[in-house]
């Protein structure tokens, strides 16, 4: 039986061009340009799968994501966005969105994105704690293109209060944090997240090689230095996420 997949944009071209690849794939599909449409049509159909842009007139995505879920918990969402819209992009993050991926899209990511839906409960949620913000940004930008969901925090408290209220996959790491040291860090959402993945993260390997060293002993993942390898960092995130899945 053909699986279907609820596309929902409010840029016709955009619509047309994503169901041509997707039908291509194999996939019925069927679209909706509002977010008032698109509850109509899931409440009506079984759906395999949503794929809708965040930022549409009326009810944005996210909204429209919430009371999808909470009529169907169990139907899973990707979200798309062209912009920065990071109150909302973590908005649908803590409520179990699949996944929030960049405009333009990529369509090896995509069609990945979706195979992995399929087969998988959730996608990964990462909490990135450091406070270069600028870097922050970036490792936003490369983990989000690669189909995760990430949320931020500045500093140690900020990291430590998040995990309380959330739910995370994987947590990436610096060791120099303000207000509250990272290896202090690490220990405090472990014994909250105990299943947790950490990647530690350091401009200070050699200064910081003894914490680092207790932080290895006591499950920390792996560590990197800064500047960080993007391409490598990936690779570690999926991995995690292989791992954890299998």
């Amino acid at each position: 039986m053909q699986e279907k997949i609820l596309l929902v944009d409010d840029n016709v071209a955009f619509i047309d061009s994503i169901k041509d690849v997707l039908e291509e794939e194999g996939y019925g599909v069927l679209t909706a340009y509002t977010g008032e449409e698109a509850l109509t049509m899931v409440a009506e159909h079984d759906f395999a799968l949503v794929l809708m842009d965040i930022k549409m007139p009326g009810m944005n995505g996210v909204e429209c994501f919430l009371k999808m879920k909470a009529a169907n918990p169990r139907l899973r969402v990707i979200l798309m966005t062209a912009y920065a819209l990071t109150d909302l992009i973590q908005t649908a993050c803590d409520h179990g969105v699949w996944a929030v991926l960049k405009k333009p899209l990529d369509m090896h990511t995509l069609m990945g994105t979706i195979v992995a839906a399929r087969s998988q409960g959730r996608n990964g949620y990462i909490l990135v704690a450091d406070d270069d913000g600028a870097l922050c940004d970036n490792l936003r930008e490369v983990l989000t293109t690669g189909g995760y969901c990430v949320a931020v925090a500045n500093d140690g408290q900020t990291a430590i209060d998040m995990a309380q209220q959330q739910a995370f996959d994987l947590l990436l790491l610096d060791l120099k944090l303000p207000e509250v040291a990272g290896l202090e860090v690490y220990r405090r959402i472990k014994a909250l997240q105990p299943q947790l993945t950490t990647i530690l993260i350091t401009g200070y390997a050699d200064e910081m090689r003894d914490t680092i060293g207790q932080a290895l002993n006591e499950s920390a993942y792996t560590f990197m230095t800064k500047p960080l390898k993007m391409e490598r960092l990936l690779e570690l995130v999926d991995e995690v996420a292989r791992t954890s899945k299998s």
